[in-house]
């Protein structure tokens, strides 16, 4: 994980917000960030 995606992840977790993402693998280790993939299927 990058400077950039450090940065972006804190901030969603700070201000009680959910990171929407593509790339949630790479923010899926983080404990208490919600992330969301907007491409997922929904089931």
């Amino acid at each position: 994980m990058g400077l950039g995606d450090s940065i972006v992840a804190v901030t969603a977790m700070v201000n009680p917000l959910t990171l929407v993402t593509r790339n949630v693998k790479d923010f899926s280790w983080i404990a208490n960030l919600k992330s969301l993939n907007p491409f997922d299927e929904i089931v």
